[in-house]
């Protein structure tokens, strides 16, 4: 009964520090996307995951229930009045009664401040973990005697095993590749864990090794095995998790070291001894009871690799670019190898001859290392190929195959030159410049209804007019037919923190979020301000940043979170005011942002279509939702002709940017700017007045940019370039030629130092993505996502000038310096 009672309070023990630690860690980590400008705007502010909102309005509230469940894991010490605990304990105590006084987690903005609370929650965990390792525990289990290389070799490569057959199953079950090659991709699949987890193990006799020298060998190795792992833990942040959020400099590598230090020390025991040596470093991950025996370690390991397998589909569908997905795949890395140590380190004892204890597991690493060139031939073809179908479906290859990918070929200080140029921090003040494309002197004598329907996320290839396989949009199709259908449509930039502001200011812009303030820029709303508007509008974030305060405002969705705005609602609404511009000479300008088929909507409602239709070789759940958009867009296109109003607007309707939806494994946007993310959908229907006076080329390359232009040409303001980011009108005089355009033209991602030329009049894309460090070239076929091809130098020197002119370009115009 005793024995019963002292293991469950153990388990309690070790229950409460692992979710303290993981409260805490989820505070470091919302305050460290707090602090990254993008993050901030583009995640958080509008909600787009209620679960995170929620976390940090209730923050405060958690705070306190995590401080309770943890003195109620550390009530031996407090009972016994031990000072350290005390201080801990009083310390939380009056930090949560003080956040009652701020407004809380979810007030933190992009700041020095919400670095500090970063850093600050990772002061708990750290401090728990050091509290645990002064009183180690209650169990009372012996050091181990020493452990032989054969047990780390033998450890490493069933980790190895492990791992590399979990992912496997689960690419099987998610149907990334064919059956028929699934045995082929799961043998390459063993060699590259094989080659990784040989290289642990030679880290790990190392250790071992450097740690004999000490008087206290085994508390040496343990805290020589935790550095190791804080340092691995360190570049991991830093290399995949900061760099996918843009965050790099001495910030991100303090920031890193802290979270990897703080994991580093969290990892080990929580609330009971275990072995020493190595096997402290991770023994967190490891349940007591999983450690009595090498059943209960495998049924661990199922559960374990079941919660991974588990953890990576939920977040397939939204992640952001692998790189959740990478960090539950290093999750399963570590669970595997701690599970390794602890069953098979007690149960190995050193070989009575040096030969085999010694020599053999050291062979075997050498002959598993000399796979490398096998392995690496496997790396170098997913590296041609942008990104293999095998790695797309499996995050721990694709993390060792970034990883062990080399650099791409750039030219000197260009990776540099485009990191200071990208996420310009708030921090640096950056005076707002006055763009003008024409004089402005009152309204003009015909004035047309204007409505500017941005769908977040639209893919052409979805529409029928871009695609004759889609059948689901009859209603587009028809406006198609009195509408020009720009063919070779595209963003500048591919996310909506960018995309929607250059189509406002008509060309290309700082990567700052946001100039402040950002009026002066806004050629677009300078124009509707001078023509004298009604302006009905959906008010999403980014709008309420960038567009000036007017009396004529009058909002759409008002009091509907930014998530939940939906084109039909949208239009609806805006057909309850029709009566008023047919009864009244005041133009109006609508603009809606609908969220009906992002990433992040489609992940909330459940990737299922939302009717009963057969949509083919389509996305289901997203099609569907296009095709809902195309009813209500057909009954507003009738409402708008019975009223009489259809020929008295300019009616366009485009996308921010496309979205991925698995070609090549890649899901949403995030900062890829793929040839499925550039090339938009853009339809426009004018007046019948202004037909005869204007042409357009539907084949021509046009770009979001072009659409402020337009509305300045169209209201018979023609427009001046101030500068070559700026775009062209897409209709010009019926007696005049088109504008010339350039043959390269950059693009960029909104969220990270990844930017793109496009070659050849738009025949050819360039992309040079300055987090990974890897280059591609795509042939623009047409098609939704392109054909990738091999690099060659003349692509990659034209793209790779046309990226640095352009940039410099836009440095010179808007003032700025980066140093």
């Amino acid at each position: 009964m005793a024995r019963a009672y002292a293991i469950g309070s153990l388990m309690r023990i070790a229950l409460t520090r692992a979710l303290v630690s993981v409260f805490w860690l989820a505070t470091a980590l919302y305050a460290l996307l707090s602090a990254i400008p993008f993050a901030s705007q583009q995640f958080l502010e509008p909600q787009l995951v209620p679960a995170v909102a929620a976390f940090a309005a209730w923050h405060t509230w958690l705070s306190l229930a995590a401080l309770c469940m943890t003195a109620a894991g550390l009530a031996p010490w407090l009972r016994a009045r031990d000072r350290a605990v005390c201080a801990f304990a009083g310390c939380w105590t009056a930090v949560s009664l003080l956040t009652f006084a701020t407004k809380g987690l979810s007030a933190l903005e992009p700041s020095k401040l919400a670095m500090v609370v970063s850093l600050s929650a990772l002061v708990p965990p750290a401090w728990l973990a050091l509290l645990d390792l002064r009183r180690p525990g209650m169990d009372g289990t012996p050091a181990p005697r020493e452990v032989g290389a054969m047990a780390d070799f033998l450890a490493c490569a069933a980790a190895a095993l492990v791992v590399s057959v979990t992912h496997a199953l689960f690419t099987l079950w998610a149907g990334a590749v064919p059956t028929a090659v699934w045995f082929v991709g799961l043998g390459r699949s063993a060699t590259l864990h094989l080659v990784v987890f040989s290289a642990i193990f030679a880290v790990t006799s190392v250790v071992r090794g450097a740690a004999r020298v000490g008087r206290r060998p085994d508390v040496v190795e343990a805290w020589l095995a935790r550095t190791v792992v804080a340092a691995l833990l360190a570049l991991f942040m830093h290399r995949v998790v900061l760099s996918s959020l843009s965050s790099t400099g001495p910030t991100a590598v303090m920031m890193a070291g802290a979270f990897g230090a703080t994991l580093g020390l969290v990892l080990g025991p929580r609330g009971t001894r275990a072995p020493g040596g190595v096997e402290t470093a991770l023994s967190g991950l490891v349940p007591l009871w999983a450690s009595r025996s090498p059943a209960l370690a495998g049924l661990w390991l199922v559960l374990a690799m079941g919660a991974v397998a588990g953890a990576e589909n939920a977040i397939s569908a939204s992640d952001w670019n692998f790189t959740v997905a990478k960090l539950i795949a290093l999750c399963s890395w570590l669970v595997a190898l701690a599970t390794a140590f602890r069953a098979l380190g007690s149960r190995f004892r050193p070989a009575k001859s040096p030969a085999v204890g010694t020599f053999a597991p050291f062979a075997a690493c050498v002959l598993v290392l000399g796979l490398q060139q096998l392995a690496w031939t496997g790396v170098s073809g997913a590296a041609d190929s942008g990104t293999s179908a095998w790695t797309s479906g499996d995050a721990s290859s694709r993390l060792i195959v970034n990883a062990m990918t080399p650099s791409a070929p750039a030219e000197a200080g260009l990776y540099a030159y485009l990191q200071r140029n990208t996420n310009i921090p708030h921090t640096v003040h950056v005076n707002p410049v006055n763009v003008e494309f024409a004089a402005l002197h009152g309204p003009s004598a015909h004035r047309p209804h204007v409505f500017l329907f941005v769908v977040d996320s639209l893919r052409r290839d979805y529409l029928s007019p871009y695609n004759p396989a889609v059948s689901f949009t009859p209603s587009i199709g028809r406006f198609a037919g009195e509408s020009t259908v720009f063919e070779r449509a595209f963003t500048r930039y591919g996310a909506t923190g960018l995309a929607v502001p250059s189509i406002w200011v008509g060309g290309l812009l700082l990567h700052k979020q946001y100039v402040t303030p950002f009026g002066p820029m806004n050629t677009l709303a300078k124009l509707l301000a001078a023509e004298e508007y009604a302006r009905w509008m959906s008010m999403e974030h980014i709008v309420e940043t960038i567009v000036p305060a007017s009396a004529a405002l009058e909002p759409l969705d008002v009091g509907v979170p930014v998530r939940n705005h939906r084109f039909c609602r949208t239009l609806q609404e805006v057909r309850a005011r029709l009566d008023r511009l047919t009864a009244a000479g005041r133009p109006a300008f609508v603009y809606s942002l609908p969220q009906d088929v992002h990433v992040s909507t489609i992940a909330r409602e459940g990737s299922t279509p939302i009717d009963d239709h057969d949509y083919g070789g389509f996305h289901p759940a997203y099609a569907s939702r296009v095709g809902r958009m195309d009813a209500c867009f057909g009954e507003f296109v009738d409402d708008l002709k019975t009223r009489g109003l259809y020929d008295e607007s300019v009616i366009i309707l485009t996308s921010d940017h496309g979205d991925s939806l698995g070609e090549e494994g890649r899901q949403g946007h995030a900062y890829t700017i793929f040839p499925e993310i550039i090339q938009v959908p853009l339809l426009v229907h004018l007046p019948t007045a202004l037909w005869s006076r204007f042409s357009a080329d539907p084949a021509a390359t046009v770009f979001t940019t072009d659409i402020s232009p337009t509305l300045y040409a169209l209201l018979g303001h023609p427009p001046t370039r101030p500068s070559e980011i700026f775009g062209h009108p897409l209709f010009h005089a019926a007696s005049a030629a088109p504008a010339a355009r350039q043959r390269a033209a950059m693009v960029a991602s909104s969220y990270g130092s990844v930017y793109g030329a496009l070659l050849d009049d738009a025949r050819r894309l360039y992309i040079i993505d300055a987090i990974s460090l890897r280059e591609y070239v795509y042939e623009l076929d047409g098609s939704a996502a392109g054909r990738a091809v091999p690099v060659h130098g003349e692509d990659r020197e034209a793209g790779q000038r046309a990226i640095r002119a352009t940039i410099g370009e836009i440095s010179r115009f808007y003032a700025y310096d980066p140093g």
